[in-house]
Formats: C-alpha cells, sequence, structure tokens
C-alpha cells in the first residue's frame, strides 16, 4: 500500500480462469453473481437496475452506471448503512483484463464511503468480505459452472491482493 493511496476506496484484484466473456458472465450477469455471491439481479444496460439480497431482510439496490461487456461494469446508488453513521451512496466498478494462458484479473473498485471512525472499521469490514468474494469468484472460476457461493463467507486466499 502507498502513502497516497485513498484509504476511503477498495482496490482488490484476482487472476481467474476463463475468456473475458466467461469471466464477465461471472461478474456482470443476476446468474453469474448469483452463483458465487449472492441472489442478485442485473438489468444489464447503463441506467437498468442492481438490486442484491444480502440475507437477513437486507436488501439493496442501485443502477447500472457502466455497461461495456467483456470488459467493464459499475453501479452506483447502492445506499449502505454503517450503524451509527449517516447512509453513504457507494460505486462498485469491475474491469477484466485477459492474461496469457487462459486466464483474466478481475479488478475491483469501490468508493463513496461515509468518514469517522465507524466508517473506518465499516471499510476494513467490507474490503475482508470481499476479499473472500473474488477468494469465491476465482473458485467458481476455476470450476467453470459449479455454484460455491458460501465460499464467500467461509474461504480467504493469497490469490487476492490489493492494488497499489
Amino acid at each position: 500500500m502507498t502513502a497516497d493511496r485513498d484509504p476511503r476506496v477498495i482496490n482488490l484484484e484476482v487472476e481467474v480462469a476463463g475468456t473475458p466473456e466467461q469471466v464477465w458472465e461471472a461478474i456482470a450477469t443476476g446468474p453469474g453473481i448469483s452463483a458465487w455471491l449472492q441472489p442478485t439481479t442485473v438489468d444489464e444496460r447503463v441506467d437498468g437496475t442492481f438490486a442484491f439480497d444480502m440475507g437477513s431482510g437486507r436488501n439493496e439496490s442501485g443502477k447500472v452506471t457502466a455497461w461495456e461487456p467483456p470488459r467493464r461494469f459499475a453501479t452506483g446508488g447502492v445506499q449502505w448503512r454503517a450503524e451509527g453513521a449517516p447512509t453513504a451512496s457507494l460505486a462498485t466498478e469491475w474491469r477484466v483484463e485477459t492474461l496469457s494462458g487462459g486466464t483474466c484479473v478481475v479488478r475491483l473498485v469501490m468508493s463513496g464511503f461515509g468518514t469517522g471512525p465507524v466508517w473506518d472499521r465499516e471499510i476494513q469490514q467490507l474490503t475482508e468480505g470481499m476479499r473472500r468474494a473474488l477468494e469465491s469468484l476465482r473458485l467458481y472460476c476455476a470450476r467453470g459452472t459449479r455454484t460455491v457461493g458460501s465460499l464467500a463467507r467461509k474461504t480467504t486466499s493469497d490469490e487476492t491482493r490489493e492494488i497499489e
């Protein structure tokens, strides 16, 4: 991590097996995201609705802000609540970069967090949660189409790295 990096932005990446089109299906479509993370719907276009179910009655939604298959997918306007702090409007961007040997790098950037100690803890927790989620994505892509969604809550790996 470099000193000038914004501590209010989560930057992670993971290398996964698959073509850009296969990886795109996993990160930018409702059935794909639902298979490795959580139940999700995506209206596959700019200004379309993006919604996900985190369980325990917590449902969140926002808008698709970028739709550039198979390279870039972004969402915004997700109203995130950190207990004891004002709600923040989060944005998430996914980028897919082709590597040699049938793999891709998936980059995730989350921003829009609030300030203060409550948000500091929330960012730490979300960073760890997204590391687990990207590990679940890596396993999902390695296995093809088999569902491994519950692994996002259970598995961590050194394969997911922070971007500096």
